[in-house]
């Protein structure tokens, strides 16, 4: 399969084209042979998202077409702004959730853990097209990548409401010949379909408005973490030592 990097992946994924998407996305489960040979995983570092989005993909948009879609465009920057203004100055932070979760479960799983260092990135390779590992230096077995490719609250055009929208992507590669052991794509809330694994959000953290989810603030940010904590949990069963 040809791999696909996170730029491309990024692209795709934006909140506004959650609805048309990619047609299927890379997945790899994680085999018999491939889980008896690891016993030893480097955690890369996992960039905090920068903007929560608030998009509300029906709105003006489905209703007057051009005019319609550029107005709501304008609506769903305001609002994202607005939201990710009060994360930031709040101090609030997503990414620790995804890395300190993950580790605690391998962990307790009986896996070596090591968390990789800021120095440590993945690079995008010279045509653009996939993600160059070749300069992550790990004596692990493996090589944990995690990262968010959509991230916020939506409001389909099926729906009234917004709902949480957090997609995130794991890959575990074999940390000497960078081939893929374990590649997936984790969609909590809204279901991006794609070949992802869907996760149904808790029916808590719905907003009729961008009022309501901004009065509820705390309480959204919540429902955030709220997938987050699902998206682990999917992980550490997939990396479970015993099936």
């Amino acid at each position: 399969m040809k791999t696909v990097s996170r730029a491309t992946l990024g692209t795709c994924l934006l909140m506004i084209a959650l609805l048309s998407g990619c047609a299927s996305l890379p997945k790899t489960d994680l085999n018999a042979e491939n889980r008896e040979k690891l016993h030893s995983i480097a955690v890369l570092q996992v960039k905090e998202p920068e903007k929560e989005g608030v998009v509300n993909t029906g709105g003006a948009a489905a209703a007057f077409g051009l005019i319609g879609a550029l107005t709501q465009a304008a609506v769903n920057n305001s609002h994202t702004n607005t939201y990710s203004k009060r994360v930031a100055d709040e101090k609030i932070v997503f990414a620790p959730l995804i890395v300190d979760g993950v580790v605690d479960r391998l962990n307790a799983d009986g896996y070596q853990v090591v968390k990789l260092g800021d120095d440590q990135k993945v690079k995008v390779s010279s045509d653009g097209k996939s993600d160059d590992y070749s300069g992550i230096h790990t004596d692990a077995d493996g090589i944990l990548s995690m990262w968010f490719t959509s991230f916020g609250y939506l409001s389909p055009p099926e729906s009234a409401e917004f709902m949480p929208a957090v997609v995130l992507r794991a890959r575990v590669l074999d940390a000497k010949t960078k081939q893929d052991m374990y590649f997936k794509t984790f969609a909590c809330g809204y279901d991006i379909k794609a070949n992802s694994v869907h996760i149904e959000s808790d029916a808590t953290y719905r907003y009729g408005t961008f009022g309501t989810l901004e009065d509820k603030f705390d309480e959204s940010v919540q429902g955030i973490k709220a997938c987050e904590q699902a998206i682990v949990a999917m992980i550490g069963k997939d990396l479970a030592r015993v099936q």
